[in-house]
């Protein structure tokens, strides 16, 4: 056994041991068989010796990610039944869905911060808490007021698993190896918008909206037991206490703010991720009205669609670590982003073309999905990292401006015209052109600046 200064030895499978910082970060190792899955971890950092110890399971982070994504899909189709029950009108019920949005957004914005100063396990843990409070809330709400308010904790709590696992991820496995967890991460949040709508239907129509809600209290508590046994203390060691009061707390968050929006190397690739994921939302709203004004398909044809974008999505996730691998970070970033590039141009031609068939729309947004699938998590990873010690603050950072500007391109997705599929295919490639100018023209000033 090899001691590690500030840390631990761990054993690993073949019987030897593996030296590693008290960060977990080390990146020199080789890959063998799934390295980016199961790497080496010390003792855990900051809190030492509160929580489990250990490599957390990209299962569980997986978990985490997508249990925001989960209860706002679960909940949009039980809102025609909130408003028959509490007599509103739809567009007052539909405020459960569009203002939980917002409370992502800000979030996220606290998640992050807070977890660089106080670590990750207690504010996920406060989080998760907080959602399973925030459930059960609007469960047993009797109007709108506590059922909104109710929402509002259950989103806000929620959503602090989207922006941890990011800064776990990069803790424990580094920029490089992170890439591949944050693919498979990713997919989750994929595959809970596919699950959620059906499994909504079922609970409303057997128990009615408050179900639904209660369904949220349950998967929260699940995460939170899940995260008090499993997730181990990630962060790394912090350069002083941490901060003592809520002014002290605050100036050191926007210190944290500032040094990350300052660093150039940050907005490469967030700005590409924030972009990235406009064009994914963009396409969530306007798709279903191209394919049924377009096409004449209706939504569970188009669901039936949406399979094959959903499954290349994954595939395209679950290859991204060998990619990386192979090209380094930001060759494989710029790689998925040419292939998504090519397959929206082709797409574009095809609808000016005349091309009239579900197909001609499908397809290139199914390759485009591959491309995004291997650029994405690589942005994801380069921003994290942009900043030493600050994880946790370009997390949120990064996913309050996905928020903000993907919610503001599903709005605009509905204010289109729909006839053919040239409108949103234009304006999908007009998000990803931005994106990608922003990642080069920063990546450029980046190294040529001082």
């Amino acid at each position: 056994m090899t001691p590690v200064p500030g840390g631990d030895t761990t054993p690993v499978s073949g019987g030897g041991t593996t030296p590693v910082s008290a960060g977990g970060n080390d990146r020199s190792g080789s890959d063998a068989t799934s390295p980016a899955l199961r790497p080496p971890v010390g003792k855990p950092s900051g809190r030492a010796g509160r929580g489990p110890r250990g490599t957390p399971s990209v299962l569980l982070l997986a978990a985490l990610t997508a249990l925001a994504p989960f209860t706002l899909q679960i909940l949009a189709p039980a809102l025609p039944a909130v408003a028959r029950d509490l007599a509103l009108t739809q567009a007052l019920a539909q405020t459960l869905l569009s203002s939980s949005l917002v409370a992502m957004a800000v979030a996220t914005l606290l998640w992050g911060p807070l977890s660089d100063l106080y670590g990750r396990r207690p504010v996920m843990l406060a989080a998760l808490a907080l959602a399973v409070a925030g459930s059960v809330l609007a469960a047993l709400a009797p109007g709108l007021g506590l059922a909104l308010a109710g929402r509002l904790a259950q989103a806000g709590g929620a959503v602090a698993g989207m922006v941890l696992a990011r800064a776990v991820a990069q803790d424990v496995w580094g920029r490089e190896r992170a890439v591949a967890v944050l693919g498979q991460v990713t997919a989750a949040m994929v595959v809970a918008p596919m699950l959620a709508p059906a499994l909504s239907g079922v609970i409303v129509e057997q128990l009615g909206w408050r179900g639904v809600f209660w369904a949220g209290a349950l998967l929260s508590a699940l995460c939170l037991a899940l995260a008090a046994g499993r997730l181990a203390e990630t962060r790394p060691p912090p350069a002083g206490p941490a901060p003592r009061g809520m002014a002290a707390a605050l100036a050191e968050t926007a210190a944290g703010f500032a040094e990350v929006a300052r660093e150039r190397g940050f907005w490469a690739y967030a700005g590409f991720g924030v972009a990235s994921l406009a064009t994914f939302l963009f396409f969530v709203g306007a798709g279903p009205l191209v394919m049924d004004r377009a096409y004449g398909l209706d939504a569970q044809a188009y669901g039936l669609w949406f399979l094959g974008i959903a499954a290349a999505y994954m595939a395209a996730n679950v290859a991204c670590g060998r990619v990386t691998a192979a090209l380094g970070p930001d060759r494989a970033l710029r790689l998925g982003a040419a292939i998504s590039l090519a397959a929206l141009v082709g797409g574009l031609g095809l609808g000016l073309a005349g091309a009239h068939h579900p197909t001609a729309f499908i397809l290139p947004i199914m390759v485009q999905s591959v491309g995004a699938g291997l650029a994405v998590p690589n942005a994801l990873a380069g921003a994290t990292a942009a900043v030493p010690g600050r994880a946790g603050v370009a997390a949120g950072l990064m996913g309050a401006a996905q928020f903000l500007f993907a919610g503001a391109a599903a709005q605009v997705a509905g204010m289109i015209g729909h006839a053919t599929a040239v409108p949103a295919l234009s304006l999908m490639l007009a998000f990803l052109v931005v994106g990608v100018a922003l990642h080069l023209a920063l990546s450029t000033s980046r190294a040529s600046g001082p």
